[in-house]
């Protein structure tokens, strides 16, 4: 089924619904994984480029910057993610044309839609970045990197709505090569732009978009080897009904990263509050846009891992297939998060030293805030693939709670109260408190939808 050559092995049902559930997890979610993991050496690299080739305004601009990304994926995941949700339900009831339709109104929709917004934001740069937090010494750098990482964005939202949708066509491996193989080309690009050619935050900025940018090859790929979505001159006709209900399955992780930016406007402020913001700023841009988005995207993996799978079964009112992959998602992803944190609390001091070199002040602060921060990082991203559950079966409104709860109704209140006695560490304490909370709900939630599947296998 992966094959990235040829054409797809005839079958008369769906591996979906006919192949193991623990095979099928862990290949889709190794395979995302792996592209991911490509992404997450681009990201790396990004941080000790920077770190080491631009230095601390360099990672200031980057604290700056870092609710960017976050709108990025926020489309992606509007976009892509609830796009190619509604087209595997379509497929579970047996609807071909129908999912096809949602690809090409998707496909279309979503670029112009970026197009128009990166125009409003440019025209408005200045003024958004000084919003954000930016200094008078970080605005020049977090400009040079806003204005290219903009005129780009579009390319990166239609190509990972190609990805999804690969995925989703059940060739994993090519949605994988997609994803790698513009990364590593990133990672070489970056090097030249800022150690050779010195030209600066702009030498961040070209390398990301190529990274995520590049996937749109995806887009003539499918066109070539996959019949499911080939698109015809009709398909780019863009049926807003179709847009707008994958946009509401997409809405759940659309508002929970927007949430984030919330949230680190208001760390930012509180950074400035109560410690130093020439010192951590750039402590809270490490974690928050290297360690922390490291860790987000092992977490996305798996939710990428889990949701075609179950959408497709969940159509099909194969309850007993959706059933087994809440155990067996749920339990295993867990299990690897929390050996990956495992590894960044083992290896804290070379972790943060690769990212900024050996700059003793800097790098005990983020090594001491981490340790706050990020302690209980695992439990908390639980609730976020409860979320990423919920969304794949059209349950918005649980997929939503689970999505902000550990954002909104719980860390942007520890926010206000713990600061006031415990200063500048009840910043970062807020955290783990909404990892905690956030993580006992998620576990209600998805107990109560565990009872409710077996409750509708028996009417069937």
């Amino acid at each position: 089924m992966g094959n990235i050559s040829g054409e797809k092995t005839v079958t008369t049902v769906s591996e979906f619904e006919s192949k193991s559930i623990t095979r099928l997890f862990w290949k889709y979610s190794l395979f995302a994984l792996a592209g991911m993991t490509l992404q997450m050496c681009s990201t790396v690299a990004d941080g000790f480029f920077v770190g080491n080739g631009i230095g601390p305004v360099g990672m200031g601009a980057i604290g700056i910057i870092v609710p960017f990304w976050i709108v990025a994926v926020s489309f992606f995941n509007l976009f892509g993610v609830g796009g190619s949700i509604l087209a595997a339900i379509k497929l579970g009831n047996g609807d071909k044309e129908g999912a096809r339709a949602v690809y090409g109104s998707t496909i279309v929709f979503s670029f112009l839609f970026a197009i128009i917004v990166a125009g409003i934001v440019l025209l408005n740069i200045d003024g958004i970045l000084v919003s954000l937090g930016a200094t008078p010494e970080i605005l020049p750098s977090a400009k040079a990197y806003a204005v290219p990482y903009l005129i780009g964005i579009p390319f990166c939202v239609v190509g990972t709505v190609a990805y999804y949708f690969t995925r989703l066509a059940e060739r994993p491996l090519a949605a994988a090569i997609g994803y790698m193989g513009p990364a590593i080309i990133s990672i070489i690009v970056e090097y030249i732009l800022i150690f050779k050619l010195h030209i600066g935050m702009a030498g961040s900025a070209i390398p990301w978009i190529i990274c995520v940018g590049m996937s749109v090859l995806l887009i003539p790929y499918l066109q070539i080897v996959d019949p499911l979505f080939k698109l015809n001159a009709s398909d780019f006709k863009i049926k807003f009904s179709l847009v707008s209900e994958g946009c509401k399955i997409g809405f759940a992780l659309f508002i929970v990263n927007i949430a984030t930016i919330f949230s680190t406007i208001i760390i930012n402020n509180l950074i400035a509050k109560y410690g130093d913001p020439s010192l951590y700023i750039p402590v809270f841009a490490i974690i928050n846009a290297y360690l922390a988005y490291i860790l987000m995207l092992v977490t996305v993996s798996f939710i990428q891992g889990i949701q075609p799978i179950v959408s497709y079964n969940y159509g099909a009112k194969l309850f007993s297939r959706v059933r087994e992959l809440i155990k067996v998602g749920i339990v295993q992803s867990s299990i690897f998060i929390i050996l990956v944190m495992a590894i960044v609390f083992i290896f804290p001091t070379q972790i943060v030293t690769f990212f900024i070199g050996p700059v003793p002040p800097l790098v005990d602060a983020t090594v001491a805030t981490m340790k706050i921060f990020l302690i209980l990082y695992a439990f908390g991203n639980v609730s976020q693939i409860v979320s990423g559950y919920f969304m794949a079966v059209e349950k918005n409104g649980l997929a939503i709670l689970n999505g902000i709860a550990r954002i909104i109704i719980f860390a942007v209140p520890l926010l206000f109260i713990l600061p006031n006695f415990f200063g500048l560490n009840g910043i970062w304490m807020a955290q783990p408190g909404a990892d905690t909370l956030s993580f006992i709900l998620a576990l209600v939630c998805i107990l109560g939808e565990y009872k409710k599947l077996k409750a509708m296998e028996t009417t069937l």
